[in-house]
């Protein structure tokens, strides 16, 4: 089939330009070529986590749930392996970042069971997810999401609510990228807030069914979100606030004028 790093190249070209199908199929062959591979180097078993977790999220694209679910088990089975593999030779650093990805994979893997109605499954999946990456924001939401959308009511949502305020008013503030006001927590990817807010403004009408805590806690935190956008188009809030606290550290410690005028004597 050719050099995996050229074939992965490819067909995530061929998923940038919509041709799914296409990337369906190779994605699935380069997977079935290199788990049956015996005694795969370092880099085939990486190649091989790759093309999975590539596999299951164009087949979740297509929405193909069963075969998603596989590749997302395989998934599992070889990354375990690849982290084994980088931590023998010695490459901690990357067995630490191989092993963080498995967050991204249980989201993933939540994504396809709620989407054929398994909440319990799905709720399992995004706990583990937020036990290796405490701030992935979508672990949070997602089971909200997933609440309404399979048993059209939040009446069972009460602790997911209040751990979704909670994460939104710990990973802040909020920040200005482009046009986009969006949470960049540390460790965990963005997470834009257009939509989040206007899906909280919904799970807080009455017919949802949220608990009373929740409700209260998920108000608080997006007027706060609201507050805080509101300021930053105003210019009374950094855009970006870590730039600019960075860019204060470099401050002068001396006033220019001041010095120059022998006033620090």
């Amino acid at each position: 089939m050719g050099d995996p790093a050229t074939v992965i190249d490819q067909y995530r070209r061929y998923v940038q330009d919509g041709r799914l199908e296409i990337s369906e199929v190779m994605a699935s062959e380069l997977s079935e070529l290199l788990w049956s591979k015996k005694g795969k180097t370092l880099a085939e078993q990486g190649h091989l986590v790759m093309a999975l977790r590539d596999l299951a999220n164009i087949q979740e694209m297509r929405e193909k749930w069963k075969e998603s679910k596989a590749a997302g088990a395989m998934l599992v089975k070889a990354r375990k392996q690849y982290v084994r593999l980088l931590r023998s030779n010695g490459l901690r650093e990357e067995a630490s970042a191989a092993a963080l990805e498995r967050a991204t994979d249980e989201i993933q893997r939540g994504r396809v069971r709620a989407r054929e109605g398994a909440l319990r499954a799905a709720l399992s999946h995004w706990k583990k997810a937020r036990s290796v990456q405490p701030h992935s924001i979508e672990a949070y939401w997602r089971p909200l999401a997933a609440h309404e959308k399979i048993r059209l009511s939040l009446k069972g949502a009460r602790k997911d609510g209040i751990a979704l305020s909670r994460i939104l008013e710990s990973v802040g503030p909020v920040n200005r990228v482009g046009e986009e006001f969006q949470l960049i927590p540390d460790g965990a990817p963005p997470q834009p807030l257009g939509q989040l807010l206007v899906d909280i403004q919904r799970w807080l009408n009455p017919d949802l069914e949220l608990p009373a805590k929740a409700s209260v806690l998920l108000d608080s935190t997006k007027r706060e979100l609201q507050r805080q956008i509101a300021s930053i188009e105003a210019g009374e809030q950094a855009a970006n606030a870590k730039l600019q606290a960075a860019i204060d550290t470099l401050q002068p410690a001396v006033d220019y004028h001041e010095y120059s005028r022998g006033g620090t004597a």
